[in-house]
């Protein structure tokens, strides 16, 4: 409990107007935490909500913005991990997907329908799919480039579109909707849980995983007040979420809670979200650039490719249904120690939420 003491620490800052609402509750001030590059792309303060807890950058991101920015990040990560370790994080999403799909066994649920926003890989979609064989998939992207890795890899079916954008075609068709290492990217996050809720049908589940926000935002707030400085973003990490708060916000979109909880704790323990130290502070802003970036080496990735049995070859993968590989991918993605997110303290939030 001594950690619990110490975290979060508050954070400290002027109150000013924002150029924009808050995205979440409206409130048209808040206090300045951070100010960062988003490539060369934007300049934003971090603000602070003091009503409903977010903070996000002020001025947001346009969808055009983060839509550049996002591949411009593709592309930088593609490139910056082997393919060796590639493929070895296809198979971490597989088995994270299969221990999922035998929690929900476990509570007798049996999705037929699936929509995921931001599928990455796709593979923790495939981990699911082994699991409950039936079920149909759907993924929603901004970017051309991931939706058509997805279907030349797995054939789900792909919409490319904003994720604020409402489709209303979509309503009341999943039983199941999956929002992992989303939400901290979208530009509007209550649009988008919004339409999540109209896409989601009575009883269904809604799914997400996202930064603990608190922790999250601690490196941008330590370079804005130790260094005076703009700091990096080329991840579009534009929402820091407080744990009540969004869990009071699904709440008055319909989704009440199966389960809530934060996870690993390392970072914690080497002080991200309450301790003042150099090598915590986020990197000072070079505003490097998008456009030549994506240009010079998009060809580079678009080279990558993935032998799907190859990649999927683990003895113990072969019957992904049966309980020697539930064990294993329960040993590796389980996790046995967890806190009410409305400590603020954990490097992720997990949610499921049932859609009333």
């Amino acid at each position: 409990m001594s950690l619990l003491s110490k975290i979060p620490r508050p954070f400290h800052g002027d109150v000013v107007v924002r150029q924009e609402p808050c995205r979440i509750c409206g409130t048209a001030d808040g206090k300045r935490i951070g100010v960062v590059d988003y490539w060369d792309i934007r300049t934003s303060s971090v603000i602070l909500c003091g009503h409903c807890g977010l903070a996000q950058l002020d001025p947001m991101l346009t969808h055009e913005e983060t839509a550049k920015g996002c591949l411009a990040y593709y592309i930088e990560e593609s490139l910056r991990v082997t393919q060796h370790e590639h493929e070895r994080n296809l198979v971490r999403n597989y088995r994270r997907g299969i221990h999922f799909a035998h929690t929900l066994k476990q509570r007798g649920a049996n999705p037929k329908d699936v929509l995921e926003i931001g599928p990455g890989s796709g593979y923790f979609l495939e981990g699911i799919k082994a699991v409950f064989p039936e079920i149909a998939i759907t993924v929603m992207d901004v970017n051309k480039e991931i939706l058509d890795f997805n279907a030349q890899q797995h054939g789900y079916h792909t919409i490319q579109a904003t994720l604020e954008e409402h489709n209303a075609s979509l309503d009341a068709r999943f039983d199941l909707i999956i929002a992992r290492d989303i939400l901290e990217h979208v530009v509007d996050v209550a649009a988008v849980i919004k339409n999540l809720s109209a896409y989601c049908r009575k009883g269904g589940l809604f799914h997400f995983i996202t930064p603990n926000g608190h922790e999250d935002v601690w490196k941008h707030y330590l370079t804005f007040t130790d260094l005076h400085k703009n700091s990096e973003l080329l991840i579009n990490h534009v929402n820091y979420f407080d744990g009540k708060g969004l869990f009071d916000f699904l709440g008055t979109q319909g989704f009440t809670p199966v389960e809530y909880y934060t996870y690993r704790f390392k970072t914690s323990l080497k002080g991200k979200g309450w301790k003042r130290a150099a090598e915590l502070r986020a990197a000072v802003s070079k505003k490097l650039e998008a456009d030549p970036f994506v240009n010079e080496r998009i060809h580079d990735v678009q080279e990558m490719s993935f032998d799907k049995k190859k990649v999927l070859s683990a003895w113990y993968l072969k019957n992904p249904g049966g309980t020697l590989a539930r064990w294993i991918c329960a040993f590796h993605h389980g996790y046995l120690l967890t806190l009410d997110p409305f400590h603020n303290v954990g490097h992720e939030i997990h949610g499921i939420f049932k859609r009333n």
